[in-house]
């Protein structure tokens, strides 16, 4: 069984715009939020905006629980971080989930949220997924890179240190 592998609309177009979307399917069983499905309609293909129809070819999660949604949300105030409403629904999801899932976002507040939450050991850079699926090029985004993720989840340890209240 293929892993399992949540995706943020930023790696979806990312992925598309270097031609690497194909290569994530062959080697994951994709989901995304019905939000994030939303906010990946297109990428940039030589300059030109190019429509982006991924519905056949992930799994589209329509039940994310309320309650998850609002800790999340309040997760996110507490530690001061902006988070995009597809990376908040991921995120929920995540939580309230019993599936063994993984996250890969390479947005940096998400990723101080997921370090802030304590869920680093559920979410992956953009680099490690590529890499598991066989992709070895260094033709990624600075964003994408595993130094970057590893940076940003310990910015969250810190903020968690900061604004946690430790009982």
């Amino acid at each position: 069984m293929k892993k399992l592998l949540l995706l943020d609309a930023d790696v979806i177009i990312d992925l598309h715009t270097l031609g690497l979307f194909e290569k994530i399917t062959k080697n994951y069983e994709i989901w995304v939020t019905r939000t994030v499905l939303g906010e990946a309609q297109y990428f940039k293909n030589e300059g030109r905006r190019e429509g982006i129809d991924i519905s056949n070819k992930v799994t589209v999660i329509d039940d994310v629980a309320l309650d998850s949604l609002k800790e999340v949300q309040q997760e996110a105030k507490e530690a001061r971080l902006g988070i995009d409403p597809g990376e908040l629904e991921s995120i929920a999801y995540m939580c309230g989930t019993e599936e063994e899932i993984t996250f890969c976002t390479c947005d940096k507040a998400a990723i101080k949220l997921i370090s802030y939450m304590r869920l680093e050991s559920k979410s992956m850079s953009v680099e490690k997924a590529l890499k598991g699926a066989g992709h070895h090029k260094k033709n990624l985004y600075p964003r994408h890179f595993e130094k970057m993720f590893k940076e940003s989840i310990k910015d969250g340890e810190t903020l968690r240190i900061q604004f946690k209240k430790l009982i």
